[in-house]
Order: C-alpha cells, then sequence, then structure tokens
C-alpha cells in the first residue's frame, strides 16, 4: 500500500508538469508555423489558416499594428482576446515577453493571473492538492512580428494560451482517488494472502520439522512437490532425515554391539576372577593336608610315625592335585585359544564307545550297569582329543553320582538337527536350584565339597567349553527316573 501510495502521488505531481511541457513545445511549433504561412497569404486571406490554428490549438489570436491598434482578423471560429476579456467572462490570459535577439521579443514564463470578472488570483490553487476548490491555469503569450504577402505594415502577432487541462488532470486524479484506494487496498490483501499461504506457510511448516530433526524425530515426511527454493529446501531435508536416521539406527546398533562385547568381557573376566578364585581355594586345602602329613612324618609326632600309611595318603593327595591342574590347564588352553580347535573328521561313533568300554570297570565297582545304543559311522568336525575328554567327563559323573545298582545308558544317532549324543543315568536327580550352576567352574552340588563324595567341579564346565567350540548345544535336565545329559553337534 505504500508503495501504490507513493507512485500515484508522484503520478500526481508529475502528470501536471509533464502536460505543460507537452502542450507548451506543441503550441510553440505551430505558432512558428502559423507565422511562416501567414507572411505568404493577404490579410483578407489569412481566415482559413487563423481558423485551422484555433481549432487545432484552441488558443486565442490578436494582431496589431505598429500603433497597437487591434487588426480585425477574418476568422470565424474563436473570439479575440480582447472581445473575451470586454464580455467579462472566465477566459484567462498572460503576457510573457523576454528579449529576444534583434530587439524581437520571444515566448517566456511568469506566474499566471486568474482573471474572473472582478477578482484574481496569482499562483496555483488555493483549496486542496489536487485544486478541488478553484480552478487554476497556466497560461503563456507568444508577441511575434510578422509581415502579411503584398503589405508593407509590420504587424504583430500576440497568442493566448489556456492550459485548463491541466487542472482538469488534477481534478480527475482527485475524483478516482477513493477508487484507487479501494483498489490498492484489495490488491494488498489478495497480495497478503497469498504470500501467507504460498510462501509464508511452508516456511513455518518447514521450521517446525527443523525442531523435530532437533529432537531427533525422523518419523515423518516433509513430501514437498514445488519446483522453487521452497520445495528443494523439504526435498533436502526429506533426505537429511532419511540419512540421519539411518545413522542413528547403524548408530544404536553399534552401541549395542558395544554394550554385549563390554557385557560379555566383564563377564569373562569375573569368570576368569571366580576361577582363579576357586582354584586357589581348591588347591590351598590339600597343599595344607600334604604339608601337615609330611611336617608330622618328619617330626615323627604321633599317629604320624607310621610313614609308609600317611606316604600312601599323600601320593593320593597328590594324585588329586595333579588331575586338578591338569583340568585347570586344560581350561586355560581353550580360553587362550579363544574358540579356536583343531578340524579333523571324528568318529563319533567309534570314539564314545571305546570310551564306555573304558568305563565299563568303573560301572562294575560301582555295581552298576552300562549299555550304548550307538549309530555306526557318525562323523562330526573337530578335535578329537577335546571330544574324547568332554565323553569320558560326562561317562565319569553319570557313574560317580549314581547310586548302586543304577543304569547309564549312552545314546548316539543322527537326527535332523545333527548328531545328538545322550546319557542317561537312573536313580539320582539334581536339584532344580541346582540345574543353572552346574557349569559353572568349580560348582558341586554336594556343598561340603569333600572329596570322597564330589570331584573337581570343573568337569562339566570342561564340556560345555568343549561343546562351544565344537559350535554344538549342550543341557543337563532330570527325567523321570534319573538325570540326562545331551550334546547335539550340527551337520
Amino acid at each position: 500500500m505504500g508503495a501504490c501510495a507513493a507512485t500515484y502521488v508522484f503520478l500526481a505531481w508529475a502528470t501536471p508538469i509533464t502536460y505543460q511541457t507537452i502542450a507548451w513545445d506543441d503550441l510553440k511549433e505551430k505558432t512558428d508555423e502559423l507565422v511562416n504561412e501567414l507572411q505568404n497569404v493577404a490579410l483578407e486571406d489569412s481566415g482559413p489558416l487563423l481558423d485551422a490554428f484555433l481549432l487545432d490549438t484552441g488558443a486565442e489570436v490578436v494582431v496589431t499594428d505598429t500603433e497597437g491598434n487591434l487588426v480585425d482578423l477574418p476568422i470565424s471560429v474563436a473570439r479575440s482576446a480582447a472581445a473575451a476579456a470586454g464580455t467579462g467572462s472566465a477566459n484567462l490570459s498572460v503576457t510573457i515577453t523576454a528579449e529576444g535577439p534583434g530587439g524581437t521579443e520571444e515566448a517566456g514564463e511568469s506566474d499566471v493571473v486568474v482573471t474572473s470578472g472582478e477578482s484574481e488570483t496569482t499562483g496555483l490553487f488555493e483549496d486542496g492538492f489536487f485544486g478541488m476548490g478553484a480552478v487554476a491555469v497556466t497560461s503563456s503569450d507568444w508577441n511575434m512580428p510578422f509581415y502579411f504577402a503584398g503589405d508593407d505594415t509590420p504587424y504583430e502577432l500576440t497568442v493566448v494560451a489556456s492550459l485548463v487541462g491541466v487542472n482538469q488532470t488534477l481534478e480527475a486524479i482527485g475524483r478516482v482517488m477513493p477508487y484507487l484506494m479501494v483498489l490498492v487496498l484489495t490488491i494488498s490483501l489478495l497480495g497478503a494472502l497469498f504470500y501467507s499461504r504460498y510462501i509464508t506457510r511452508p516456511i513455518v511448516r518447514l521450521s517446525g520439522i527443523s525442531q523435530r530433526m532437533a529432537g531427533l524425530d525422523f518419523s515423518w515426511k516433509c513430501g514437498e512437490k514445488r519446483g522453487d527454493e521452497i520445495g528443494i529446501l523439504g526435498r533436502n531435508l526429506d533426505e537429511l532425515s532419511e540419512r540421519l536416521s539411518g545413522a542413528l539406527s547403524e548408530l544404536k546398533e553399534a552401541n549395542a554391539s558395544l554394550q554385549e562385547d563390554i557385557d560379555r568381557q566383564r563377564e569373562t573376566e569375573r569368570q576368569r576372577t571366580a576361577f582363579f578364585a576357586a582354584a586357589s581355594h581348591e588347591l590351598k586345602t590339600p597343599i595344607t593336608i600334604l604339608k601337615g602329613q609330611i611336617s608330622g612324618m618328619l617330626g615323627k609326632v604321633d599317629v604320624y610315625q607310621d610313614r609308609d600309611k600317611y606316604l600312601a595318603r599323600a601320593l593320593t593327595v597328590t594324585g588329586r592335585m595333579e588331575a586338578l591342574i591338569q583340568e585347570m590347564l586344560t581350561v586355560s588352553r581353550m580360553e587362550k585359544a579363544d574358540g579356536l580347535v583343531r578340524r579333523e573328521a571324528v568318529d563319533l561313533s567309534d570314539l564314545v564307545r571305546q570310551q564306555t568300554e573304558q568305563a565299563e570297570d568303573l560301572a562294575v565297582q560301582r555295581e552298576q550297569t552300562l549299555s550304548m545304543d550307538l549309530a555306526p559311522g557318525l562323523t562330526v568336525e573337530g578335535d578329537g582329543t577335546l571330544l574324547r575328554l568332554a565323553v569320558s567327563n560326562l561317562l565319569t559323573n553319570a557313574l560317580t553320582y549314581s547310586p548302586p545298582g543304577a543304569s547309564t545308558r549312552v545314546r548316539l544317532q543322527a537326527e535332523e538337527r545333527g548328531v545328538h549324543l545322550s546319557m542317561e543315568n537312573s536313580g539320582v536327580q539334581i536339584p532344580e536350584h541346582a540345574l543353572p550352576h552346574l557349569c559353572e567352574a568349580f560348582y558341586r552340588v554336594e556343598e561340603s565339597r569333600n572329596r570322597e563324595t564330589g570331584g573337581s567341579g570343573l568337569g562339566l564346565y570342561l564340556v560345555k567349553m568343549i561343546a562351544e567350540r565344537h559350535h554344538a548345544s549342550f543341557a543337563i535336565c532330570n527325567t523321570e527316573s534319573g538325570v540326562k545329559a545331551d550334546i547335539v553337534f550340527p551337520q
């Protein structure tokens, strides 16, 4: 609206000036042409030229002789300026003279004198910028000497130009101003509505989306279809959102994987610490016993005078310590290998059969029965030495913890999920609270940790480690008649 108002004021100021300048130049050119043409005709024949000039310019023409007397012109279109002044009409006249070359008078400019009956006003209009209260007229005169053809008497031509159109233009502008203001207001409102809907609203929407992005919310789509910069910005935000969402997902996955690694490392460290603590405890007791027996024998104290008896006991303690250390070394080597084992084809059927036959003597000693159901020719990829140790530990546990008269059955079959090895012994069951801890290092169900009733607590721990190194699953559970251990090797 401000731009339109400034344009309107400029037009109101510039239009009269431009109109007056154009009219001035046009009248001057036509006056020069009239003078040249009058010098080629006689006075009595000048009527048509003067009529044509008056009709074309709307100006008043006065011709005087050397004594200043008016010359009666043969015109029929307009009155002379003097006649008009004598009637008291609102015709305006101004004499503008300037000293020209050779003493002649040429056109000039002066203040406008408005003559209307008995009053006159100098200058522009008085009531308002657009002259709504009075009519302002700008006029110009030319006093030009010339001669009629065939007449040596010098005459002077005076042209009185009344530029009433300038004031009419200002008045027209003033009248149309209310309608222009309504039009400007309408255009401004439509422009504001267009701007708010087409430009401002998408920008506000994109601003809200950027705030959601700052809050790491990428569950939106801008979906801009526009081809301008706002549309490009919206599509760039969509692409940025997808990339940030993907990067954030990858980062979360990486953090989760890292957290799992950290937790696993902490658990491994905890198990290692617990393992060495338990190993120290397991070795401390037999070493203390062995030290006491040897000290008693050396000092020949009381019952220790029977050296042969206590040397045999010391040898037994030493043997258990040797077996425990061997198991600990095996665990240490397997942990150091970090899952790497020798890979070769192992005839598991033959390996299980040999270990079962070797365990028959222990079954006879404990007055138990040992049976096997082995499918022939079943092979797996792995380390034969470790697999033999795992099978031996399972058989020893089954026979050791079963009462006299119990039976142990060894079964090896091929199934859809892989090669399945199971050992089930009867006559005994494991407390439910102890089942989750059976594969922990140095854990024993028998809490007294008596060597006569329990082993080192590393047997099942080794079996689980060997199964994991061969990517096999290992589980122990109670059955209706006893306890069952299962190892499933993948195909």
